[in-house]
């Protein structure tokens, strides 16, 4: 055997990171963020605690994964309707919001994120997410659906906050109300991107 080849280590288990993070999604349901330990998930996901630590590298990140990550779902596919489009993600973030991991991780997780290095993790789980998002705003102004630039960055922390703390209070209540009123003040502000823009820079001269 060649000792200057290198060696290669044993590739991740999907089925593993799967079982996992649905267990940890179960058990912060179930019994809370406290109760909600790395030993506690090893056991309901039937892996070792190393096999854990492996993955990532604390509990916190776990737990955060579990609750922010996108889960192995796929992002909205794009129609030639913006306000629908809108409308899905924000559906789909009140769902999310309103689970019962996110309503017993989400306050721990948030007490627990003490440094910058926390909040930096917390903020590249959204990345995939904000990207995809961006996206579509673009796609709807490359389209002509509304005038640019599309102001995606404020958005997105409208639809994250407004879903997150909707979610957290009140769960899936009165959900397609909430869907539709907040779906359209996200379409209205998105066909106002150029006007928000321009005031928005007035205001920062």
């Amino acid at each position: 055997m060649n000792a200057n080849l290198p060696r290669v280590g044993r590739p991740r288990d999907p089925a593993k990171d799967h079982a996992v993070l649905v267990a940890a999604r179960k058990l912060l349901g179930e019994v809370g963020y406290q109760q909600t330990t790395i030993s506690a998930i090893a056991r309901r996901a039937a892996v070792s605690a190393p096999a854990i630590y492996r993955r990532w590298p604390s509990r916190e990140a776990l737990l955060e994964e579990a609750v922010h990550g996108s889960g192995g779902r796929d992002f909205p596919e794009p129609t030639d309707d913006l306000r629908a489009d809108l409308l899905t993600w924000t559906r789909i973030f009140l769902a999310r919001a309103a689970s019962p991991a996110a309503r017993a991780g989400i306050p721990g997780l948030l007490a627990d994120a003490t440094t910058e290095e926390d909040r930096q993790r917390l903020l590249a789980l959204q990345d995939p997410v904000r990207s995809a998002f961006a996206e579509r705003l673009e796609i709807a102004v490359r389209g002509g659906e509304i005038p640019g630039p599309a102001d995606a960055a404020t958005l997105f922390e409208i639809l994250t906050g407004a879903t997150s703390i909707r979610g957290l209070t009140q769960g899936n209540l009165d959900a397609e109300e909430f869907v539709a009123a907040l779906g359209g003040a996200l379409y209205t502000l998105a066909c106002h991107g150029a006007d928000t823009a321009a005031t928005t820079k007035g205001d920062r001269s």
